[in-house]
């Protein structure tokens, strides 16, 4: 989840969404503990949605290797996940703490 080659494409795609510097993650806690904390360009629920969309399509993939031996490509995945995001803060625009994670998300 946070260092196989297919992993770190999608981790790469992410950072350069985000206005903060997102660290390169080498274990649990460390990731956790980003996820968790809040700055100004990047508050703890878009780090959230994040992680989650990354976690879930990147087992979503192991799982089509395995199943399928069919693998989409990382850039691909990334638009998907974007588009997850997207929709995430979308559904959630009129809660206060959710105004402003579009902007924050879309550069």
């Amino acid at each position: 989840m946070l260092s196989c080659p297919y992993a770190e494409v999608l981790w790469s795609e992410s950072r350069r969404r985000f206005r903060d510097t997102v660290p390169v993650f080498t274990n649990w806690p460390e990731l956790v503990l980003w996820t968790s904390s809040s700055s100004n360009a990047a508050s703890s629920h878009l780090r959230m949605m994040v992680v989650q969309a990354l976690f879930y399509n990147i087992w979503k993939q192991r799982n089509n290797m395995l199943h399928n031996q069919a693998l989409v490509p990382p850039t691909a995945t990334f638009r998907e996940i974007d588009r997850h995001i997207i929709s995430s803060i979308y559904a959630f625009r009129k809660r206060k703490k959710f105004t402003n994670l579009m902007a924050r998300w879309l550069i």
